[in-house]
């Protein structure tokens, strides 16, 4: 799988590049963008009203240490002004293009992408892709194929964010693990990497059942989505917006922003196992698993013996990395913990944010949405 190389100065080497995504004004940037690299982001995706808002916040994120994904009129309007206003700035990451476009989209964005990447062959296009809820579940492998096939991006970005909430209760969306399920193929199968999401902030909005209020996200809520990503093979994690990380009126932190900080340092510290990796397989159990997945029936490599967690049930994904192999094992509940029981021929390592450690092959607690991951 191909990664990106362009900008890498904005991400430390080795590690899963963690982005927020709009909700900073320009004018408020130099104030923000302190406050997003301290809860250990890398980059943040705006969208502004012109180019002259595009450098401002380009600016602040060069003072940040951040870099920056702007989406703004001229890009479109007067592409090579705008690209070549920008290009040789030290804070671009890449140029966004467009949100969730349909299919009729397609083909200006084919071009506009080509026209971008003639001028500046350093920075990628940014276009991100609906949810399969959102696009016509039954053809959506249809449609990102449409896509994937005629622009030529170094990644794939889609959206969707499974967690919900109606009468205090706490739903996972039925169409979640099918979109990962899709999307991971689709990457693989024209070989780039993808960049997946996580709800950073509570609101509602207009969307199919179930209902679409989202909750504050909790630790649970936040590991169920990047986790999951993650055991797919994402390569980038984008929450939905920095609204959610910051205070809008004080310009200050959220209560949230340490549960974001905390996420974000497990994501840099598991990176060693999923940046670059190949997943060889994902599979899911409990008595009932997600639609379009595929059930653990038989154990995912020959050194594992047994394999069972208690409670709703495991995402299993099998990686590669290099000359090693890992078993990395998510609780799918992202409120209550569950118990994993999992025993090995011979000698394993388990791989903790801490580093590797011993295993003794003891149960192990597995807290709300949390994963355990074992290098074989």
């Amino acid at each position: 799988m191909l990664l990106l190389s362009a900008c890498s100065s904005k991400v430390e080497e080795g590690t899963i590049p963690i982005l927020s995504w709009a909700g900073i004004p320009a004018d408020k940037s130099d104030v923000v963008f302190p406050l997003m690299k301290e809860c250990g982001l890398d980059l943040h995706l705006g969208l502004y009203k012109s180019l002259e808002e595009a450098l401002t916040a380009l600016d602040a994120g060069q003072k940040a240490g951040l870099g920056v994904i702007p989406g703004f009129p001229e890009i479109k309007d007067s592409t090579e002004y705008a690209v070549k206003a920008i290009m040789n700035h030290p804070a671009l990451y890449a140029y966004h293009l467009k949100d969730e476009p349909e299919t009729w989209d397609v083909q200006w964005l084919k071009d506009l992408n080509h026209k971008v990447r003639s001028i500046d062959p350093d920075h990628p296009c940014y276009i991100n892709l609906y949810p399969n809820w959102a696009w016509n579940e039954e053809k959506y492998v249809e449609h990102i194929e449409l896509y994937a096939d005629q622009i030529d991006t170094e990644f794939y970005s889609f959206d969707q964010y499974p967690v919900t909430e109606k009468d205090g209760q706490i739903h996972v969306r039925p169409t979640w693990y099918r979109n990962l399920e899709e999307f991971s193929a689709m990457a693989e199968k024209y070989n780039k990497p993808f960049w997946a999401f996580a709800m950073a902030m509570s609101h509602h909005l207009g969307a199919p059942s179930p209902p679409a209020f989202y909750p504050v996200p909790t630790l649970g809520h936040l590991r169920l989505q990047v986790f999951s990503d993650l055991l797919y093979g994402a390569q980038l994690i984008q929450y939905f917006t920095a609204k959610g990380m910051y205070d809008v009126k004080t310009l200050e932190k959220s209560a949230e922003f340490e549960i974001f900080r905390k996420m974000n340092s497990e994501i840099k510290a598991y990176s060693p196992v999923f940046y670059g990796c190949k997943v060889r397989g994902v599979w899911h159990t409990g008595d009932v698993i997600p639609s379009h997945t595929e059930r653990l029936r038989a154990m995912p490599h020959e050194k594992v013996v047994s394999l069972s967690l208690s409670g709703q049930g495991a995402v299993v994904s099998l990686i590669e990395k290099g000359d090693n192999e890992y078993l990395a094992v998510q609780n799918r509940d992202c409120v209550n913990e569950a118990v994993l029981e999992i025993s090995f021929k011979g000698r394993v390592r388990r791989f903790t944010v801490d580093g590797l450690a011993g295993f003794d092959g003891s149960p192990l607690v597995l807290e709300p949405g949390n994963i355990a991951i074992f290098k074989l």
